[in-house]
């Protein structure tokens, strides 16, 4: 059982002294890294890799004592493959629904505060101990007057007073660590959807809109409950189901792997080229159950991400454009989606990310290039892997800051069907991308 926190750390003060604690241990750790590499002391790669893991631990202990925003900026940059070094994600993918709960008589007083009663009076049961923490809030299981079980996500206190500060004295910290033209744009973004992801009248349009869209004979997604919700308390219905891990350890057949696999892979697919630019943006293991009647069900409905029409057709057409090795468009897009910056045209820096995003690109859609692909080839595994490592030594930021959220849902979907092993049939998908390219391209030639 998770340790329970008496006190949450919601006033800017004491927030700022955790910081501030989180900021000299990097520095103390950069400063003994650069004290060794001075004096030759061992593998100079090792001390590198040790730096990273060292600051990735320190920060997420830290932070996993302030929770809300904090946590969730460091994995939103943690996510976004060439933003930080690779340690980094292994460490920042502990943090999901691995947060201190907190105690009961704080959930009671929150209830209390945003629905006028406590839980006890407006459900037939609620369960106190939650069933997941995660970085923003908790999850309680419940049950409706009418019977009907129900989850219930608590907001952690003062979540979104903190989204400004946080994100001011986190730059600080991560700017010692990574590099970038565009990092206040990242940071910005980040901040954005922290607004949105905070306000839970807004994570119930959400649920309405993906359930009236994808809930079919194989995705179930929750029913949003109004009457018992507020911005900071969302009631919803409860699916049922089990995380991949349990899914996994039940050492399930190919064809249900290639079932649930081919599910998600469809599901992202064409979310990506549908008119409404809309996609479901938290890919990790926590927010899909894997059911008995075969269905998928998907829940947490908070980090949803609209692109702009702009970016995201050009997104699309530098998938085009990788796939058929169209080069003279791939460099033209890499500039305008800010990959590639024209003052820089030229240099040995320049033409070293170019190579590497060239390189990356194939590996990533390798996919679309088969009709039926298997997730679980391990040379694919390490391909990714070799350009996740190469990416570490970018220490850069590169590309528009809506990449964060686009990288998040590749990886994490990548991810996912790695863990699954399943193989998947591609052609559909092939189908909808060259249908997008070719609505794209008409609509610029008319």
């Amino acid at each position: 059982m998770a340790k329970k926190i008496e006190k949450f750390p919601s006033s800017k003060t004491e927030r700022s002294k955790i910081f501030a604690k989180t900021g000299l241990k990097v520095g103390s750790n950069y400063a003994r890294y650069y004290l060794n590499r001075s004096l030759k002391r061992n593998n100079l790669e090792e001390q590198k890799q040790k730096l990273h893991s060292d600051n990735a631990n320190d920060i997420y202990k830290e932070l996993t004592r302030l929770r809300g925003t904090a946590l969730k900026i460091a994995q939103s940059m943690s996510m976004d493959t060439g933003v930080l070094p690779d340690e980094f994600i292994d460490v920042m993918s502990n943090a999901q629904y691995r947060v201190p709960p907190m105690n009961r008589a704080l959930v009671r007083a929150i209830i209390k505060r945003e629905l006028n009663k406590y839980p006890e009076q407006i459900f037939k049961s609620f369960d106190l101990q939650s069933t997941a923490a995660a970085s923003l809030g908790q999850v309680h299981v419940a049950s409706l007057k009418n019977g009907q079980k129900a989850a219930v996500k608590i907001q952690y206190p003062n979540v979104r007073e903190t989204i400004s500060s946080d994100l001011a004295i986190a730059k600080v910290i991560f700017k010692r660590i990574v590099k970038g033209k565009n990092l206040d744009a990242y940071f910005k973004e980040i901040g954005a959807k922290l607004i949105e992801e905070t306000d839970y009248y807004n994570e119930g349009k959400q649920i309405d809109y993906f359930s009236e869209l994808y809930q079919s004979e194989q995705i179930i997604t929750p029913i949003y409950i109004p009457e018992s919700s507020t911005g900071k308390v969302l009631t919803m219905s409860f699916i049922e189901g089990v995380h991949l891990d349990q899914f996994l350890k039940q050492n399930p057949s190919k064809e249900e792997r290639d079932h649930y696999g081919q599910i998600i892979w469809d599901f992202f697919n064409v979310q990506i080229s549908h008119e409404s630019r809309t996609v479901y943006a938290d890919i990790h293991p926590g927010n899909f159950l894997f059911r008995k009647d075969t269905k998928l069900g998907i829940v947490d409905f908070g980090c949803v991400k609209t692109f702009p029409k702009d970016f995201l057709e050009k997104c699309i057409l530098l998938f085009g454009a990788q796939i058929s090795n169209d080069t003279e468009k791939i460099l033209k897009l890499y500039y305008e989606t800010e990959i590639l910056f024209k003052e820089q045209e030229g240099s040995k820096r320049q033409e070293d990310i170019y190579n590497f995003f060239q390189g990356f690109g194939k590996v990533v859609l390798e996919p679309f290039h088969r009709k039926i692909f298997d997730f679980g080839d391990p040379k694919f595994r390490e391909s990714l892997n070799f350009y996740f490592s190469e990416s570490s030594k970018l220490n850069e930021v590169r590309g528009s800051q809506h990449f964060i959220f686009l990288n998040k849902v590749l990886f994490g979907l990548f991810s996912f069907l790695m863990k699954l092993k399943a193989e998947i049939d591609t052609r559909k998908s092939r189908e909808i991308l060259d249908q997008a390219i070719k609505k794209i391209e008409s609509s610029a030639a008319a």
